[in-house]
Order: structure tokens, then sequence, then C-alpha cells
């Protein structure tokens, strides 16, 4: 349904509009769209007004929602304002953060994010008993269904949507509203207040910043806006998402411009609040400009200049925008006569396109005051008689700008060093694409006051000279030097210290980047190369090591020859190498070392390896992230080659790790997970440690900024086997059983599924279990996971529950592979395999070489059996374990038998007061050949060992050899089947008394 109002103000259009918000629920619609006035002027106001004078609707509605979206970013920031709305608990809200960071982790792209069910749920609950008006203001460009955020559907609670595309000056969208919502706008009749309207809605968002920023201003700025746009837009490019805010300042709406940068802070601000985006080049807007209360002639634009020869700037004219029509048979030369601009003294705004005039003597020369220069598509039509006093006046032209915009047009002049220096003085930025304005390059260095420098597709070569065109240019905040494909070295910008953004798209030419030329003050870095195989990029090397504030880096086209990238020392919280974005077919290395807030990287695909990877998110206290060489080897670590090194504080980073989610990015891997301390002296301790390593690495150098190497390299596993080509080891901070998010679970798995060899974990305060958390499907799934394990070391683990343990899941585990478990301090762990996590397949163990377990005081048993043996077994260690009963009871006892150890050499059991037996049901050991016993009063059986070998030698008390249990001979089981060592004569201490005292 469509209904059009006659409303000519805010309470007006309120006015029609409540009765169809109190009976939109009696009839099939689903909610109300309001398009204001002219295709979204003032809809934006109207739906602010109700949510603040909304006392007249409370006998019809019990709440009043507005949600301002206006500034879209996606559904869940949707639902984050109605949560925000709402004021639900923090707990509720904490579900967003939470969420972001699972999809920061898993790569979700930002405008992708949907809401959270939970969330919606909580919502849901908190509206169902009230009837509510919804007001929306909505950023997006489609229809977007409320109700999925947890919003109550009408036909349940009575809801009431009213919502609108329009805000924020918004204009030229299309508007994908169907039949099942009421289509509401209004005819204006009175321009000037919709803009005052408009005027007060962005106000309130600017406001919040504290500039200053007066309703006047704004109001200013948008009748500047729409103005002009309204009256050239078919014909004239404004480029209003670059140069609006430069407008404002320039015209002098926003005053202040050449005193200091708070004009420009300003007029910045203000353009960030508007949809300057939605104002796009030949779009013509249905709104009447002449309805709007704009000063007479004080903003002009002439199209086909030669028609409206009478329309000419005058005494009150601040900006003029001239421009022909493309294909215009008039000579343009005749349409600039030299008197055109003899009235124009307060001038401020000149942009010219397709026009042809003097050069040398430019017919605005006598505009004194002109501060911005906009020049398209121009053309010199030298005049005679034309001499020095004549350069002059072009010359003095550029003394007095603020700002050059040069597009398509070569004005050569020679600038004279007392022209440079003035030139210093005033202008702050400069943009010249397709275009020259001087001979030879300006000494850019001169324009010390230079902000802002575009150079794109330039109509001569850029010459490098000495490389110092931008020594000392300290207040340089972006440089763009695209398109300029013959640069071959970057020019040292380290001492533009005020440089923030960088943009090299086509600089094919460029064969490395490095950080010695680079500002620390680097926040954006862009590199476009292009598609084109005739024009292919020749880079080698990126280096970005050191820019500390570095957060965008975006890397596009086909950059065939880079080999290596380091973004050490960076503020990146991702890398997007994918193949949609950019072609990197020859990346060798890889350097993420000190990145902080690193996230996630995307890679191509297919299998493709890098050979080198080092990553640490870590933060590192140094002055130089700046690897002194690298060459293709990799990385050694105790002996060990690694062509991959990742130290990081989240497990998640595991999914940046593999290609297709399956294939990991190297061919073998050290992964170390660990949160840092946070005290001065244990990171001085790391520091030092590191530095002793460094002489066994490759890379030394690098991994030198690499904090944990120091538990890697030396200390007490020195006697341990080295680590194998996939090693993960996991210290204080990291837990398995914390990640929420399927992928990032599933990329967990897979690691310890598929790839993994060997596993250390230690010195953790919160880790359950070395077993991966599963998806919430493959916890209800009836299936058996491997875990390719070699050996396994888990220590000093206060709060380990079971090392192995599958949690409730119907999930069980084969560790086919498995030579070596050693497990010691862990304080709280009942079990090493916890009862009902080992799948019943014979193949499982058969490889378990040696157990070793040390000080697990609450330990019942080590692994329970089922159908399958160790038949590899060795060596079963076992050390201070207090309330061990059985090493190897049965999972179901009704199925218990004797089990054979068919490879069984040694057993060395300490300190075990309550172990009863060490395999339930019996255990056969003919190649046993010692057994040491001490400390383990309650054991009464040896096991079973034949007569077929040479008898193991006993080493135990002689009180302890008394009490043991015999089946005799025939079952192979007998005392005079054993040595018994001269050692095992003395008797056991007998146990002091609690509070005895020796004298």
């Amino acid at each position: 349904m469509v209904q059009n109002l006659s409303a000519d103000s805010v309470k007006g259009a309120i006015r029609d509009i409540v009765p169809y918000l109190e009976s939109l629920n009696d009839t099939v619609y689903k909610a109300i769209y309001f398009d204001g006035w002219a295709n979204g002027l003032g809809a934006s106001a109207v739906l602010r007004a109700i949510a603040e004078q909304h006392s007249f609707l409370m006998k019809k509605f019990d709440k009043v929602i507005h949600i301002d979206c206006s500034r879209w970013k996606n559904r869940r920031a949707l639902q984050r304002a109605i949560a925000d709305e709402l004021k639900l608990p923090q707990q509720v809200m904490s579900l967003f953060d939470r969420q972001d960071e699972e999809d920061d982790f898993s790569m979700v792209d930002e405008g992708s994010r949907a809401e959270i069910g939970e969330v919606a749920r909580v919502i849901l609950g908190s509206l169902l008993q009230y009837r509510c008006l919804v007001l929306f203001h909505n950023g997006s460009n489609d229809v977007v269904d409320l109700y999925g955020c947890g919003l109550p559907p009408p036909g349940i609670s009575g809801t009431t949507v009213l919502w609108t595309f329009g805000g924020r000056l918004r204009r030229g969208y299309e508007v994908k509203v169907d039949k099942s919502h009421v289509f509401i706008s209004s005819k204006v009749s009175n321009w000037n207040f919709l803009v005052w309207e408009e005027a007060k809605v962005i106000s309130l968002y600017t406001r919040k910043l504290g500039l200053g920023i007066t309703l006047g201003i704004v109001r200013e700025c948008l009748l500047y806006l729409l103005t002009l746009d309204n009256r050239g837009g078919k014909i004239m490019d404004y480029n209003w998402l670059i140069h609006a805010s430069n407008y404002w300042v320039c015209d002098g709406i926003i005053v202040g411009g050449q005193e200091s940068n708070k004009a420009w802070e300003v007029a910045h601000a203000l353009h960030q609040e508007i949809r300057l985006e939605d104002y796009p080049v030949h779009k013509q807007s249905n709104w009447r400009d002449d309805r709007f209360d704009a000063p007479s002639n004080r903003w002009i634009c002439i199209i086909n200049p030669h028609i409206h020869l009478k329309t000419r700037p005058t005494q009150g004219t601040t900006t003029l925008f001239l421009a022909c029509q493309s294909g215009s048979a008039q000579p343009l030369a005749s349409l600039l006569p030299n008197d055109m601009f003899h009235q124009a003294d307060q001038l401020h705004v000149l942009k010219l396109c397709r026009c042809s005039f003097s050069f040398l003597s430019p017919p605005f020369h006598s505009c004194h005051n002109l501060r911005f220069l906009g020049l398209d598509r121009c053309t010199d039509s030298p005049q005679g008689g034309e001499g020095e006093e004549k350069d002059r006046q072009a010359l003095e032209i550029f003394q007095r700008l603020w700002v050059l915009d040069l597009w398509n047009t070569d004005w050569e002049l020679d600038f004279p060093q007392e022209t440079e220096e003035q030139m210093a003085a005033n202008i702050r930025e400069i943009y010249i694409k397709k275009g020259r304005i001087w001979h030879n390059h300006l000494a850019w260095r001169r324009l010390q006051n230079l902000h802002k420098l575009r150079v794109i597709e330039p109509t001569c070569s850029w010459v490098t000279g000495k490389m110092d065109e931008f020594t000392d240019m300290v207040k340089l905040e972006q440089l763009d030097l695209s398109g300029n494909s013959t640069i071959q070295v970057l020019p040292s910008l380290s001492k533009a210290t005020g440089l923030k953004t960088l943009v090299l798209d086509g600089c094919i030419g460029l064969e490395h980047i490095c950080p010695e030329g680079l500002p620390p003050s680097l926040e954006t870095f862009c590199l476009d190369a292009g598609s084109d195989p005739k024009f292919s990029a020749r880079l080698s090397k990126i280096s970005l090591a050191g820019c500390v504030h570095l957060k965008n880096f975006l890397l596009r086209g086909a950059l065939p020859e880079l080999e290596e990238l380091n973004l050490s020392g960076t503020s990146i919280r991702k890398v997007d190498l994918s193949d949609q974005v950019v072609q990197v077919r020859g990346l060798e290395k890889l350097f993420l070392i000190g990145c902080k807030q690193l996230r996630g990287i995307l890679w191509w695909e297919g299998s493709r390896e890098l050979n080198v990877l080092c990553i640490s998110t870590h933060g590192r206290n140094s002055d130089d992230l700046r690897p002194s060489y690298s060459d293709s080897s990799p990385i050694i670590i105790q002996r060990k080659k690694y062509n991959g090194y990742v130290i990081a504080s989240d497990v998640r980073i595991i999914q940046s790790l593999l290609i297709r989610s399956f294939f990991l990015i190297t061919r073998s891997l050290y992964l170390h997970l660990y949160v840092p301390p946070s005290s001065s002296s244990s990171k001085g301790q790391s520091i030092s440690s590191e530095a002793a390593m460094s002489k066994a690495c490759h890379y030394g150098d690098v991994l030198l900024q690499l904090h944990g190497v120091v538990t890697i390299a030396y200390g007490e596993i020195t006697s341990w086997p080295a680590p194998l080509n996939f090693h993960v080891e996991v210290g204080e901070g990291i837990s398995f059983t914390d990640m929420e998010s399927d992928k990032a679970i599933e990329a967990m798995n897979l690691i310890m599924e598929r790839q993994n060899g060997s596993l250390h974990v230690h010195d953790n305060s919160r880790i359950l279990t070395v077993t991966p958390k599963l998806s919430s499907l493959e916890q209800a799934q009836l299936r058996s996971h491997f875990i390719i394990l070699k050996w396994c070391r888990v220590e000093r683990c206060p709060k380990l529950e079971a090392v192995f343990h599958s949690y409730g899941s119907r999930a069980t585990y084969f560790f086919h592979q498995l030579k070596t478990i050693w497990a010691s301090d862990l304080l709280t762990a009942g079990s090493i395999w916890r009862k009902g996590t080992v799948a019943d397949y014979s193949i499982n163990f058969k490889a378990l070489q040696s157990i070793h377990l040390h000080n697990c005081p609450r330990l019942k048993y080590v692994l329970p059996f089922r159908g399958y043996t160790l038949p590899s077994l060795e060596t079963l260690n076992i050390t201070h374990c207090g309330d061990l009963r059985q090493v190897f009871p049965w999972d179901d006892p009704r199925r218990r038998e004797v089990k054979k150890f068919q490879n069984l050499k040694h057993i060395h059991l300490h300190d075990l007061p309550s172990l009863q037996e060490i395999c339930e049901g019996g255990m056969f050991a003919p190649m046993l050949e010692s057994i040491k016993l001490r400390g383990c009063w309650g054991l009464r059986r040896l096991p079973a060992v034949g007569r077929s070998h040479r008898r193991p030698v006993v080493h135990c008390e002689k009180d302890c050899w008394e009490e043991l249990e015999w089946d005799g001979l025939q079952a192979g089981h007998d005392p005079s089947l054993y040595e018994l060592h001269p050692s095992s004569s003395y008797y056991k201490k007998k146990r002091l008394l609690r509070g005895t005292v020796l004298r």
C-alpha cells in the first residue's frame, strides 16, 4: 500500500503517520516504511522526533525502541544496538565481544557477521509481554528482518515497525520495499525546513566529538552540497567523497583554515557523518536547488559557459564550478574571456572542467583570495605578448593556494625558489592525476606544510634523484603514488614522521620495499599490482617491520616475483593472501613477529606450502624488528629443522595455519601456545635465554624476537627425544576446551588428528585435558577420532582432570602411533586415559613403548583395557602416585582377562602405597627383565613371566617380597622364576607416629 502525505513539517508528518502506527496490527501489513520528502530527506528526523516525544503513543504501546543503524556495519551490530537500547545485562552484552573475537580468528568478513542466537532469545524473552513500537534507521541496501535479531513478530505480541532507508543526507538508493509494507512518502512544499531538520540530526552525531560544530555550520555545509550538486550533477564531477571537506574550509563556511588544523578537523568530522558515497558522479537528483535558501550568486555552477556568459562570478561569489559539456562544438577558449573574473575578488573555490585559457596569463589571476583550484581536462590557449610579467601572474596563483586538484591537464611552469617557499607556507593538499604542473619535479621537501599528496599516473616519469624528496615533511599524512610504474626504488619516507597512509597501486617497477625508508607512524598500506600480464610487477620483497601503528595492510593483483613478506612489529589484525585478492605464487617466506593484534591469515587455494613461516603474537619491546638477513633455509631448533615457527597466546590461531581448512601451510611446524607472564623479571629472563639460543639457529636474528624459545631449546628436556616434524608446546593460560566456533574446533582437531607428531604441555593452570574440544555435531556422533601423536609429555598442570578425556561425548579416540607418554606433577588428575575415551580396536596402542608417570597424587588408574593390547610396551615407570590402585583396569570389568605384554622389559614402581595390582585380571610379560618396587605396600601380584626367558631381576623391600601372592609354576608365576636382587634383603622401616620427637 502506498500513501502520500501533504505534511510540510516534522510535526505534521508525525500527526499523519500516527494513525497508521495505531492500526497496523489490524491489517495484513508487516511494517511501515517512511520515505520522507524527495527520496529520503527528513525521514530520519521524523523517526527521531517520534522517539524523543513518544508519550502520546504510550496508550497504544508499552515500549518504544529506537534503533539508529544509518551508518551500517552488519546484522550483528544491529542486534547490539537493540541490546543497548534495552539495556541488557553485561553478561549478555559480553557475548557480542566474544563472538566477534571468534569471528576475527575465523576470518569471517566484517559485513557478513550475523545475529547471535543466544542474544536473540534473551531479547525475545524480555519483550514478549510488551506491545512495542520499533523505529529503525536502516543504513543497509536491503530490507532487514528485525525479528531474526530477537524482536517479537507482530502476530505474537503486536509489535509495530516504522523504518526508513533515509538518514545522514543519504540519496540515490534504490527503495526495496515489497507489498507487505505500507509505503508512506510526503510531497515537498518547504525545502528549507528539510535541510534544517537534516542538519539537526547530523549535528547530534558530530556533537559527541567535542569539536564545537554548530548547527549553523552543519546547515550551511549541507546547503553548499545540495545546491551545487543539483546545479551540475550530470556534468560536473565534484568529487565530494574526496573534496567536500576541502570545499567547506576553502570557501570559508568553516573558518580558520590557515591559522590552525582545527577547521580541517571539524570539516573532516562532518565529512564522516554524511553519506557522501551516495553522491555518485553524473547522477541527477530530484531535489530542487532553487528552493533552497542559499545565498544568491555565492555558490555557482555554470554548464556550457558559451551559452551562459551572462552568469559570471560577482563580488559575492565564493565558489565557482565551470564546465563545458563533452561533445560541444563551440571553441572553448572564447568561453573564458580575460575579464571574466575581474569582479570575483572573493572567489575562494574554483574548478574548471574542459576549459581552455592562457596558462601564462590565467583569467583568474586577479582572484587574490583563491584557496582551491581544480583543473580537469583543461588546455593552454596562448595569447600574443605573453612575457615575464604574465608568467609571474600564473606563479602568484599558486602562492595563494591551500589545495590544488589537477586532472588530465599539463600545466608546465618553472617555479623559482621564492615561489616554492611561498607555496611551502600555504599549500596543504596536492592532487595530480594524469597531469603535471612543472617542467621538473618540484622539490617536495620544500612543501613542509603539505598534509596530503597524490601523484597518480603522471604524464612524466618519476625521478627519484637523491631519494630525499620527502625529507622533513613531518606534516605529510597521506601519500598516493598510484600509477607511477617507472619507480624502481621508493623514496625514503623515514623522516615524514606524520605519514599515516601510503598507496602504491600500479607501482609495478618497484623491486623491494624496506622498513628503513618508512616511518613507524604508518597506519595504512595499499598496493594493487593489477592483473595485466603485459605489465608484470617486479616486486620481490615487502618489509614493513617496525611500523608499529600499521593496522590496514592490503595487497591486490598479481605479484609473481614476491618471495618475502615481513610485517613484524605491526598492529595488523589480518593478512589476506587469498587468490581472490592477491596472487603470490612465488611467496616463500612470511614473518609476523611481535604482531600482538594478529587474528588470522587467509591463504591461497591449492596445497602450495611456505618454506619459512615465523609468527609471534606476543609483544616485544624491541627497537629493531627487522631481520638482518633471511635465506631459504628452514629454522633450526634443538637440532631439528622447521619450516614454520609459531608462538601465540590463543589456540584459535591454528585456523590460520591451514590451507583450505585441511593442509598445513608449512611442511614442518613448531607451534608454541602460551600466555606470557606480565612481570618484568620474567621478560628479562626470557630475553637473555633467547639470546643464548640464537647461535644454534638459522634465522637466529629472527628468533631472538620470539618469546618462548627458551623453553624449547635448552633445559630439563635435553634427554627427551627431539621434537618431531609437527610439534605443539602448550604453556600457561591455554585451554583446549574454551573454543566456541566450530571452525576453530575443527582446526585444532585436524592438527591433533592428522598433523601433530609430538606434544609438550607444561606449567598450565587452566587446561583440563589435552584432548581437543569437539564440535556440537561431533559430540553427538558415535565416531572415533585419530590422535596422531608419537610422544606426549604433560607436566605441572594442577587443574588437569585427565590427559585424554572425551567429556561425556560419544566420541572415542585412536592412539595407534603413540610411542611415549610422560605425565608428572598433575595434582588433580584422576587418570591418564579416562574410561570410555579409547576406541575398542586392536590397532590402538600398537606402537606404545614407554609410560612415565611421576607425582600424580590423585591418580586412580592409567589406561582402562578393552579389546586392544600393548604389544610394544617396554617400560612402565610410575613414581609418587599415592592414590593409584590399578595401572590397567578394565573398562568393562565383566570382560576382564589376563593380558599379554609381549615386549615389556622394565617395571619401576615407587611410592605407590595404594597400588593393589598392575593389571586387573592378571598380566603375562614373557620378556620382562627388571622390576623395581619401593613403597608399594599393597601390591600382591607381579606379572607372570613363564619359563622360556631368563629370570627378571627384582628390586624391592624384603617384607614386600614376602607378602606377594603366587599362582605356581604351572601358571608361570612362581618366586623361583624371578631373581631377587641382593639389595632387597632390607625391611621397610616402621613409620613413626605423628608428633614423635627423635632425641
